[in-house]
């Protein structure tokens, strides 16, 4: 499809103003070298080119067939167009009526694709843009276009056309408007993009992935390659998601389960169309930092120190000179320049402007602590000092191997036609500072992010799996005994504990867990003990037990559960829900009361090994407890991230039998964790409470 060699396109037509002359118009506008055909069964030519009455008529089976009519007689022109050879196809029109035989037109259309095994993109989209061949299969022209290294995948149309339509200084190398995706989706866009030497990045503005397992599939396989993936997700909100479900029809999914996908996968996650092209930009030429922070070089010592304000209220790192790169900066400045990042090289106006900053760009291209290089200058078009910065990028590429781009801190610079000479030299130009800050933040985060999915300790164990799941599929809810002894089968600490329906063996159960105990009530259908007065903690010996026992089988039935204390830590809470697109969604909060005062729940896909678990709970405001306040000695942080870690490859092994879990609370003290409480609720359960 995108590297078709030939292309059909059908519905063009010489009458001004309409569609098909337009159509016809774009997939002539550039120097294709491939060959193109015309069908239009009235007329003989348009725009010069011969025209044949049906797809039958042609002399070779294209490539491509680009199908520029709606209605009903898109399924028989889908149809007469694979009976000729096609193999592939585009559609323009948004497909929401019926066939002549009275169903979808959508879904008629996704059965022919799936049936003949061709990928269709479309409908309610703008085609498809090969900007490097030349090939346009879109009805807006591409002789603008130079290629690059970008990839732009948008669901929207009108995202592919104002971001293709508009800024020279990107550089595309496909451009795809998949809309509702008949016969190809978003992953498949992904992968094949992946494996072109010529693409870059991967800028995707989505509704919605509608191969879930696909999608994180070929996010997974584009960060193994190194090809960073730049995503957009509209359909956050409530509304958002309404919407997107009138527009092309797409559910848009669970907004904290997308986001645990960018985050397992490595995808850059933006919330503008801004924000996607200013990271895919600086992408663009493929020169990637590596380990270290951004060096700043700047014209302006007033915007050099706005620049140092910003960094510091955002996660872009700036590098930390060295002794030795604070030594040689000074070997080459100005003595009233000081040698610190961002580094101001603005000292003289004369024609040996430029010579500071390219003897600066050598001491950084060398220090080890700087990944990348970014540089200020007073950018709009007609600058008096144009040329000096052109000849500057003109052999920066080859004078360092670090990425290095231009940038102005005012977001609304006239810079287009600098821009675009800087780009032409292998230099992407960003503009605004925050804009810019916010960049260099998400692209050190992509290149110092390790390979989690790969990492060891996740493997599903093959064990009782079998017999859980077995248990699962009764629909009745676990009580806390079992759901105990399910987490300690998948190695989560738990609490010791034994179960009793009879007061005969209660004192020697407590004698054997040693006390203080507490005694729970283990009535079917209480979930949450401690609001009917189930839950009685230090019981300190059989006296006590046995009146404890007493008052609760009275009001509560006789089945209990003697449970050891809990020692004194730090309460966390596990939780599980099943996301319909991409399965076990595990939650890592503060637990008990403790949610009330500290609340940040972080979310991940299971499974996942320990350095995530550990990343995880790391990222919650509670681990300042976890590190011990006051004297207390520090809780056991890795102790609780193995319980995690084996918590995720529970839910994972579980699968769809498990409708969703909450460990609560699992206790953190400097001698390890203990899960003390459990809730899990078999999928095949009616109501969680029931």
């Amino acid at each position: 499809m995108v590297d078709a060699c030939s292309i059909a396109v059908a519905g063009v037509s010489e009458r001004d103003g309409s569609f098909g002359r337009r159509l016809a118009q774009a997939v002539t506008s550039t120097a294709y070298a491939g060959r193109i055909h015309f069908i239009n069964p009235r007329r003989d030519a348009v725009l010069g080119r011969r025209c044949r009455k049906h797809f039958a008529d042609l002399d070779e089976a294209p490539d491509l067939a680009v199908l520029g009519v709606g209605g009903r007689n898109l399924e028989q022109l889908l149809l007469d167009a694979i009976d000729a050879g096609a193999k592939s196809a585009v559609i323009f029109d948004a497909c929401f009526g019926e066939t002549a035989s009275g169903i979808s037109l959508l879904a008629r259309l996704r059965e022919i694709a799936d049936e003949h095994r061709i990928p269709v993109c479309g409908g309610a989209g703008m085609g498809l843009i090969n900007v490097r061949s030349g090939c346009v299969a879109s009805f807006y022209g591409a002789a603008h276009l130079k290629p690059g290294g970008i990839t732009l995948i948008a669901h929207s149309g009108s995202v592919f056309t104002t971001l293709a339509m508009n800024d020279p200084r990107y550089r595309f190398d496909l451009l795809v408007s998949p809309g509702q995706e008949i016969g190809a989706t978003i992953d498949e866009y992904i992968d094949c993009a992946a494996t072109r030497e010529s693409t870059k990045v991967i800028a995707v503005f989505m509704e919605t992935a509608r191969n879930p397992a696909g999608f994180r599939a070929s996010l997974r396989r584009a960060r193994e390659r190194g090809i960073p993936v730049v995503v957009c997700k509209v359909g956050r909100s409530e509304e958002g998601a309404r919407m997107a479900r009138s527009h092309t029809g797409a559910l848009a999914g669970s907004k904290t389960a997308y986001e645990a996908v960018f985050e397992d996968t490595g995808a850059i996650c933006v919330q503008s169309i801004d924000e996607l092209m200013n990271i895919a930009s600086l992408c663009s030429t493929g020169r990637l930092p590596g380990e270290g922070g951004a060096a700043l070089i700047t014209d302006s010592g007033g915007l050099r120190e706005l620049a140092m304000d910003l960094a510091a209220e955002t996660d872009a790192r700036l590098a930390r000179f060295s002794d030795r790169t604070i030594r040689s900066l000074r070997g080459i400045l100005p003595s009233q320049l000081e040698p610190s990042n961002p580094l101001d090289c603005a000292a003289d106006l004369t024609e040996n402007f430029s010579k500071p900053f390219e003897d600066a760009i050598e001491v950084l291209s060398s220090a080890e602590e700087v990944s990348m290089i970014g540089l200020e200058a007073d950018l709009r078009d007609d600058y008096v000092y144009e040329d000096r910065l052109l000849n500057l990028a003109l052999d920066l590429p080859q004078r360092t191997g670090k990425p290095c781009f231009f940038y102005s801190s005012f977001s609304r610079a006239n810079n287009f036609q600098l821009g675009e000479r800087l780009i032409d030299r292998g230099i992407p130009c960003v503009n605004g500072i925050s804009e810019t800050l916010n960049a260099i933040s998400k692209l050190q985060a992509w290149s110092e992010r390790p390979n989690l999915a790969a990492e060891p300790g996740m493997q599903i164990p093959s064990g009782n799996v079998a017999s859980w799941r077995q248990r699962l599929s009764v629909g009745k809810p676990l009580d806390e005994y079992e759901a105990l002894a399910l987490l300690s089968s998948f190695g989560v600490p738990v609490i010791g504990n034994e179960v009793h329906e009879k007061p005969a063996g209660l004192a020697a159960a407590a004698e054997r867990l040693g006390y203080p105990v507490a005694l729970k009530t283990a009535a079917n259908g209480v979930d949450h003990k401690s609001d009917v007065g189930g839950v009685l903690l230090n019981i300190r010996d059989g006296h006590e037990l046995a009146q404890a026992y007493e008052r609760l089988a009275t009001s509560l039935g006789p089945r209990v559960i003697v449970q050891a204390m809990a020692p004194q830590g730090v309460e966390l809470a596990f939780g599980c829900i099943q996301d319909p697109d991409f399965g076990p969604l595990v939650m890592v909060s503060a637990g008990g009361i403790l949610v009330e005062h500290f609340g940040g729940q972080q979310f991940a896909l299971a499974p996942f090994g320990l350095s995530r678990a550990l990343d995880l709970i790391n990222r919650l405001p509670i681990k300042r407890l976890l590190a011990g306040v006051r004297g207390a000695a520090p809780a056991d942080k890795m102790a609780a991230a193995k319980a995690l870690s084996h918590f995720s490859v529970m839910c994972a092994a579980l699968g769809g039998t498990l409708r969703e879990a909450d460990v609560n609370p699992v206790v953190v003290s400097p001698c390890g964790a203990l899960a003390v409480d459990g809730l899990i609720v078999p999928a095949s359960t009616l109501d969680s409470r029931s």
